[in-house]
């Protein structure tokens, strides 16, 4: 069950290019000489109202951020910085404002750019050319501001919707932007801006709520690129993602079709009791992980409680485990919540406890849904989502 650890190392694997050797930032092209290495990679534009500002191109690795040239903005936002880069790579130009101005760019060797824009537009408008996927570049900084505008206003949730329609339209939003970067991949498949369109496709929280076509295309790219860039390490960390992806999707199918057993779980209930999940074989059990200091865990509670009065009598039964350290707030907040079930067990050890690391979970309120011959079927089911879970089986 180590798929849900492995699952949230994903993103890293594209954003750590390997840089190798990049320790110190040229200026100009004398300093690029002095230093025996070859101009392969020049920027030039103007960026208005950034006159007297740096502007620094960097690239991200595992030893932190390497810098790799600077110049110094001229007073009518004309600049030119030449560089030398290794290979394919995702690099950051950044201008030295105020706001920290910065602009991801999939650049590699020969790539001539060109930015004419105004100093507020460069984060999302920077006017970019001289290279094949300017325009689609374009098109992803503008579809990556709409779908961050529309996460801020369902934030501030300023029409007042509830928590399903909130996720309905973050759920609509998140696979229109996420239709656009499989398109924008597909149409050329070697893009250098495909590092940075296929992030957008990683399933960064976890598989529930994951587009399993997106395996698909990550596979296509990855033999794109193995052909296009091969030894390269953008290339190389393109194939180790998806290997890693593909394993970790795999792990989640068994988990959740139904071929794997639900670890047992034997604890007291208030009485001092015991409590085994598998004395409840021959029922569909919610194993439902909480704690009475859990805000979360307190908001999602009526839907628990929704469901299991609605299907107790179907064979539907809820086993809540607590990690309430302290056993009097643990027994208070099956009162307060509202929990009517008999099979309430804690250890209080909270989360010193053994099932988060057997359970494979790092944060409540938690589900894991069982069916009659113990073998796990779902995980981290709410709100409607259980509901329509529930429905699915008892129909």
């Amino acid at each position: 069950m180590s798929f849900l650890k492995s699952n949230k190392k994903l993103v890293w694997i594209l954003l750590l290019v390997a840089i190798g050797g990049l320790i110190l930032w040229y200026v100009n092209r004398s300093d690029l000489e002095k230093n025996g290495l070859e101009e392969n990679l020049f920027i030039s534009g103007q960026i208005q109202g950034a006159g007297g500002l740096q502007l620094f191109l960097e690239a991200p690795s595992d030893r932190g951020v390497i810098s790799v040239a600077q110049t110094e903005i001229a007073a009518d936002g004309s600049f030119e910085l030449p560089a030398n880069i290794p290979g394919l790579g995702l690099y950051n130009l950044r201008i030295s404002d105020l706001n920290g101005s910065t602009l991801w760019l999939p650049l590699q060797p020969k790539d001539h750019i060109s930015l004419r824009c105004r100093l507020t537009d460069f984060s999302f408008k920077p006017g970019l050319g001289g290279v094949k996927w300017a325009n689609t570049y374009a098109e992803l900084l503008m579809a990556t501001k709409r779908f961050e505008s529309t996460q801020n206003e369902l934030q501030q949730n300023t029409r007042k919707l509830d928590q399903d329609a909130i996720n309905a339209a973050y759920t609509a939003a998140k696979a229109s932007y996420e239709a656009f970067c499989v398109k924008a991949i597909n149409q050329d498949l070697s893009s250098p801006l495909n590092i940075m369109l296929s992030m957008n496709l990683l399933p960064t929280t976890g598989f529930e709520d994951w587009n399993a076509s997106h395996l698909t295309t990550l596979e296509k790219l990855s033999a794109a690129y193995a052909q296009r860039f091969p030894g390269q390490a953008a290339s190389q960390n393109m194939q180790a993602q998806y290997a890693q992806i593909e394993d970790a999707f795999f792990a989640y199918t068994q988990m959740t079709n139904g071929s794997m057993a639900a670890p047992e779980i034997a604890l007291p209930d208030p009485t001092g009791k015991t409590r085994s999940l598998s004395s409840l074989r021959g029922k569909y059990v919610l194993i439902d992980f909480w704690a009475s200091w859990c805000g979360p865990c307190k908001s999602e509670m009526p839907n628990v409680i929704a469901a299991y009065n609605k299907y107790k009598n179907k064979g539907f039964t809820v086993f809540s485990v607590s990690l309430d350290e302290d056993k009097n707030k643990w027994q208070e907040g099956i009162k307060s919540f509202g929990m009517t079930w008999p099979d309430q067990v804690n250890e209080a050890l909270g989360w010193k406890s053994n099932l988060p690391q057997l359970y494979q979970f790092d944060g409540i309120p938690y589900t894991v849904l069982v069916n009659p011959d113990g073998k796990i079927i779902g995980t981290n089911l709410r709100g409607q989502k259980l509901q329509d879970k529930l429905a699915q089986i008892f129909k």
